[in-house]
């Protein structure tokens, strides 16, 4: 069962046949994975999610994904796909090297390495499929970790602001960006650090926008929804962000996300937004009404007019209690509270290193001292550790130096474990010298790392047999085109050789037959000189045998003269050969020239198998009619040959002449029946010299289509010795076998080029497919529809009467009732389902006259 799927990176059309589960996209070059698909119903369900997850709708793709996992949960290909949407991973072309590569639209604190849907995927894949799902990871996971990295240095922000830029009809700004706006300069003056993508990311790329919204997204503990239509609340990249902070908020029971609707029922909310209070923004006193739902769950970090704890420090406070509650405060993760007592501390003493220590804590949001090595990066950039290691003690010192040298261990061992595991991959994955010496290369970066230098070497050792084998396939690949080249020459010569043999014996039989001629001439002339004077009427009768013998020698001078044209030069090899045999030009320089011909000559087939190796091998075909053209007519004389061109006429869009090609419909003998492959001109059957004449009647006797092509058609297309072989033959006036009324079909004729009949329609082609027929460029240039379809092609004979003429319409069936011979369309009734007639003319060839 064949069936249809979509491309995950371009969206085009892949046939699956057979069991194929890799897959190398023709449109966009992309190499992907490919589900086992055993239904039609299974590989809808892949499309459809496809399709949701190339456009961003990643939760609609997931559900699908998921979907079709409970289905058949050891289906790899659904894992994988659920990690793509899970990530929201989309593909884009990369304008340098052209090649799809992942962009990552919902970045993740949790790696893509560690999902359970990517394990899931490793666990029930194999092979080549295991390894691309382990290549593409790490492409996603290095691109998370960019993300990541870029996020970490974004200070956080109070207030997320989503909603909807850019209306996606009129391409112009949406008045919800206007209003956003409106609240993002409210927000701002109430002294909270706010997220608007308008201005936030002015200064950034839209390729880079994911590292700044995922770190908006975390740290902000309130997001705000501007919607005032449906479709822009759940619009792509709206509902991306809105729906991933309302994932953020299961984790994180502080978080709270606030929908903002006007002229709108909030009753058109989207369902996860329905449940939550929102805010109608049409009501007087809107503003302040959110600020203070805000303030209940924001702590203002600029401008505060009122501090939630009031701590008063007289002058000589002991400062220990206001560092336990700092302390505490950490403990509980109230980062700004601890900040706030250890601000009172250094009021009282400015060099207090433990205060220090604390706000470094509270800035990196780490809980117990001993967790300050498990910070992600190194923090002796940071102000407040450097005073605190100014105004501390040794052991102050010391602690933080161990936890940074822990940092920066663990960082360089995961730094190392990334390269090496990436070079392990990429190792497992390579099949070329360069792949393996490149790998090679990143161990060595490495040395000294596990087992980095035995793999460098290991890798090495590969990319030396992978160039020993490129070497043996490409010395094998130039073995086959040697051989391929002297069977090319050997058939060459065989077919030369017979045409050449051919000639040289037509030639001597045409000698011997024109000395026959002078020796007759003679006689005759004896036996006139002879006769006497009242001997006229015999001496008349011998003067007309003479013309007959001028004429024949005339004739025979012109077919020798030819021979000896096509004989001279034809063959550069026989010339040396024949220069050899000569005994008085046996020179040096004939020798020298024979030596380097000789190398080009090959003396291995028979006519019989050069002809067959010519006709079954396509690529030698090709090669042989590149250096012999004539060697199609050997295949059409001996009846090998289906199809050949033979002279010239307009055929692409702009008029430019191409060869024509024939279709070979019967053989006789060596006379050949050919018809054109395609339709060459749309031509009515015939035409009427009165304007107002509406209809006229017309037989292939009388009509226009054969005096057109039997003069101007055969003028143009062929040159005089084509002209030569296309035979003069008896075109039949068939009557339509369908016709009850008596319609004359006229009389038979002489032509050189004809149409068919109704009946010889039907007996050379055996379906109507077979008589189907597409129209050229230039044929369809004035109904430009018809291009690359099928159209209709007029026939010889009469139709249901003589005002039509009989056609086969462009689905290959044989219309008797026929069509005015005035129209260049076909009329089926409607306007929209006619379509032009067009020509497609016939003859009969002498095959042989063609070669020899």
């Amino acid at each position: 069962m064949r069936m249809i799927l979509k491309c995950k990176m371009c969206g085009g059309d892949i046939d699956l046949e057979g069991e194929k589960t890799f897959y190398t996209c023709e449109y966009c070059g992309s190499t992907m994975t490919l589900p086992k698909v055993s239904t039609r119903a299974k590989a809808a369900l892949y499309n459809r999610a496809n399709h949701f997850r190339r456009i961003g709708e990643f939760d609609k793709a997931l559900a699908i994904y998921e979907n079709i996992v409970g289905r058949d949960n050891t289906d790899a290909e659904a894992h994988w796909c659920c990690v793509l949407c899970r990530f929201g991973i989309e593909y884009v072309e990369d304008p340098t090297t052209y090649e799809f590569v992942p962009t990552c639209h919902r970045a993740s604190l949790d790696s893509v390495l560690e999902d359970v849907d990517y394990i899931a995927a490793l666990e029930y894949s194999d092979g080549i499929t295991k390894r691309q799902y382990q290549k593409d990871a790490a492409k996603i996971a290095e691109v998370q970790r960019g993300i990541l990295a870029t996020s970490q240095n974004e200070e956080p922000f109070d207030i997320f602001i989503c909603y909807k830029a850019t209306d996606d009809t009129t391409k112009e700004r949406t008045r919800d960006s206007i209003d956003a706006q409106e609240i993002y300069y409210q927000l701002t003056q109430e002294g909270y650090r706010v997220f608007f993508s308008r201005i936030t990311l002015e200064d950034k790329a839209g390729t880079e926008y994911e590292p700044y919204i995922f770190a908006a997204l975390n740290s902000a503990k309130v997001m705000v929804v501007i919607g005032s239509r449906a479709e822009y609340l759940n619009a792509v990249w709206v509902k991306n962000e809105w729906s991933r902070f309302v994932s953020l908020m299961k984790k994180d029971r502080t978080k709270l996300l606030i929908p903002c609707y006007k002229e709108m029922d909030p009753y058109d909310l989207p369902e996860q937004l329905s449940v939550l209070q929102s805010y109608d923004m049409t009501k007087i006193g809107f503003v302040q009404d959110l600020i203070r739902g805000i303030k209940k769950v924001v702590n203002v970090r600029k401008s505060q007019t009122a501090l939630k704890e009031t701590i008063v420090v007289e002058d000589k406070i002991n400062i220990e209690p206001l560092l336990k509650r700092a302390y505490i405060a950490l403990e509980d993760e109230e980062w700004e509270k601890a900040d706030e007592f250890c601000e009172k501390v250094l009021n009282q003493n400015p060099e207090n290193a433990q205060a220090y220590l604390v706000k470094l804590m509270a800035e990196l949001q780490v809980r117990r001292q001993e967790d300050l090595g498990g910070c992600k990066q190194p923090f002796n950039n940071r102000k407040n550790y450097q005073k605190a290691v100014r105004f501390g003690d040794d052991k102050i010192k010391e602690m933080l130096s161990e936890y940074i040298e822990c940092i920066n261990d663990r960082n360089e061992t995961l730094r190392l474990n990334g390269i090496y595991d990436g070079a392990v991959f990429s190792m497992n994955v390579a099949n070329t010298e360069l792949e393996y010496t490149v790998v090679a290369e990143t161990f060595k970066t490495i040395s000294g790392f596990k087992d980095s230098d035995a793999l460098a070497v290991q890798c090495l050792k590969r990319a030396e047999e992978q160039r020993i084998l490129a070497e043996q396939k490409k010395e094998k690949q130039k073995i086959k085109e040697k051989e391929k080249r002297y069977k090319v020459q050997a058939v060459v010569y065989a077919l030369k050789q017979s045409r050449i043999q051919t000639l040289q014996s037509n030639l001597q039989a045409s000698q011997s037959d024109f000395d026959t001629l002078v020796t007759q001439e003679k006689q005759l002339e004896d036996q006139r000189s002879r006769l006497g004077i009242f001997a006229g009427k015999e001496k008349k009768r011998i003067d007309e045998e003479l013309v007959g013998i001028s004429v024949k020698k005339s004739s025979l001078v012109a077919r020798i003269n030819q021979i000896k044209k096509t004989l001279v030069n034809y063959s550069p090899v026989v010339d040396v050969e024949r220069n050899l045999r000569d005994k008085s030009n046996n020179s040096n320089d004939i020798g020298a020239q024979y030596e380097n011909t000789q190398e080009n000559v090959v003396y291995e087939y028979s006519f019989e198998k050069a002809l067959n190796i010519y006709c079954d091998n396509p690529e030698i075909t090709l090669e042989v009619n590149k250096i012999y053209p004539d060697a199609n007519y050997f295949a059409l004389l001996y009846g090998k040959a289906k199809v050949f061109k033979l002279g010239r006429y307009s055929q692409s869009i702009n008029g430019e002449e191409k060869s024509i090609e024939w279709i070979v419909l019967a053989r006789e003998g060596r006379r050949v029946l050919a018809i054109s492959k395609y339709a060459l001109m749309t031509w009515p059957y015939t035409f009427t010299i009165d304007p107002l004449k509406l209809i006229t009647e017309a037989t292939w006797e009388t009509c226009m289509l054969r005096s057109c092509l039997n003069r101007e058609f055969l003028d143009a297309v062929f040159n005089k010795e084509e002209q030569s072989w296309i035979i003069n033959s008896i075109v039949t006036a068939d009557e339509n076998p369908k016709s009850n009324h008596g319609t004359s079909p006229g009389n038979n004729t002489i032509d050189k080029v004809f149409l068919l009949s109704i009946t010889e329609a039907n007996k050379y082609f055996s379906s109507d497919s077979e008589r189907k027929c597409q129209g050229t460029e230039y044929c369809c240039k004035d109904a430009k529809k018809y291009i690359d379809m099928n159209c209709s092609w007029w026939l010889r004979s009469p139709g249901y009467d003589n005002y039509r003429a009989a056609y086969v319409s462009s689905k290959g069936h044989v219309n008797t009732y026929g069509e005015d011979v005035l129209r260049k369309t076909c009329d089926h009734g409607r306007l929209d389902d006619s379509d032009i007639l067009t020509v497609r003319p016939a003859l009969w060839l002498d095959a042989e006259s063609i070669i020899f």
